[in-house]
């Protein structure tokens, strides 16, 4: 991503939409209230029209809260400046209380395409919506004080102390949804992406690899799967603990999810390179096949590696492994100790790569 892409998710943080209740704090030093109210409610307007549905929320709450303070202004004039500030202020609460309590249908409303990043913006917002809220009661708490004491002594705390105390928890909350923003971009970049796939290998979208490990099965992704045979025997080791499908179980060493925008190739190159330092060896592909459980969806994309020729096959970097013959992984099928993948596509390699080793000696007897 670019300095540019940083600078547009910047602007769809939706504690900016804060922005115009810090505007209207700050002006009330400088104009009138109402004038305050209108320049807030022109903010609210434009990021309402600016920015996007899942980001907008509290430009939406903002709106809301400036158009009825603005009314009641029409209708109830003796409130001082202090008095109409702590009316906006009541009415934005408020406002935050119905949003939050009206989450689920808000979600089912704005998040029908299902897209993780609307569900991602969605969830920030009501992030910074419950921390204004519960700052904002704190604060209010303080008006009533500041508001009993006053009818009996000099408050300890003016009101100007109070409005700077608010302008405090806005510029706070602001502050910290950037930082966050700018460490969620740093690790969107060191995040994979992979493409989503219908059953036929047409890409419609993509999705970050750590999203759709906590969706599980909700996307179909492309991986690419290379059998190492050497005169009749299988190269297999246990897969890393890390791995979501099958970690520990016996299986081939090159196995990868395709990237977002690379090819079928580069895929199956890399997942070589990335285990023996090399991708000069020779390849061909077998099938494709779809393979789901309950924690994954993927369509497979198998190929085949047969290097006979034992200096070559010593000279790979090959680590914690070991070739297996026919019979003993006929002796060890079904005892859980190979992988699903591998266990499914045995058969296949057993009546067509392996099956050719079984032929050959009779080829040259003719």
């Amino acid at each position: 991503m670019g300095e540019g892409s940083i600078i547009i998710k910047q602007f769809r943080n939706p504690a900016y939409g804060l922005v115009p209740l810090l505007v209207f704090t700050i002006l009330l030093g400088w104009v009138n209230a109402g004038t305050a109210m209108c320049i807030a409610l022109g903010l609210s307007l434009a990021g309402v029209f600016l920015v996007r549905k899942h980001s907008r929320m509290l430009y939406d709450i903002s709106a809301i809260t400036f158009s009825v303070a603005l009314l009641l202004l029409l209708f109830y004039h003796p409130l001082d400046t202090f008095g109409k500030f702590v009316i906006v202020e009541v009415i934005f609460v408020v406002a935050l209380i119905i949003s939050r309590l009206l989450r689920t249908r808000v979600i089912l409303l704005l998040s029908k395409n299902k897209k993780p990043n609307v569900r991602n913006y969605l969830s920030e917002s009501f992030r910074v919506a419950f921390q204004v809220q519960y700052a904002f009661f704190f604060h209010l708490l303080l008006i009533l004080v500041y508001f009993t004491v006053s009818t009996i002594k000099t408050p300890w705390i003016s009101k100007q102390e109070i409005i700077l105390i608010a302008q405090l928890i806005l510029l706070t909350i602001i502050f910290l949804k950037v930082i966050r923003f700018l460490f969620l971009d740093k690790k969107l970049r060191k995040e994979e992406w992979l493409p989503v796939v219908t059953e036929s290998g047409e890409v419609t979208g993509k999705v970050a690899k750590s999203v759709t490990k906590e969706m599980r099965n909700k996307f179909m992704h492309p991986v690419v799967r290379v059998a190492l045979i050497s005169n009749g025997k299988i190269y297999l080791k246990k897969r890393d603990a890390s791995r979501l499908l099958n970690p520990g179980a016996l299986d081939y060493p090159f196995e990868k999810y395709m990237q977002y925008n690379h090819d079928i190739n580069e895929a199956v190159h890399n997942t070589i390179s990335k285990e023996i330092g090399t991708k000069d060896i020779p390849l061909r592909f077998l099938l494709k096949y779809i393979f789901e459980n309950s924690n994954t969806k993927r369509l497979i994309f198998l190929y085949v590696s047969i290097i006979d020729d034992e200096e070559k096959f010593n000279k790979l970097q090959l680590r914690d492994g070991k070739l297996w013959t026919e019979k003993q992984i006929e002796d060890n099928r079904n005892s859980h100790i190979f992988s699903e993948c591998f266990e499914l596509e045995f058969e296949y390699l057993k009546n067509t790569v392996l099956l050719n080793y079984k032929l050959k000696p009779a080829e040259t007897s003719c």
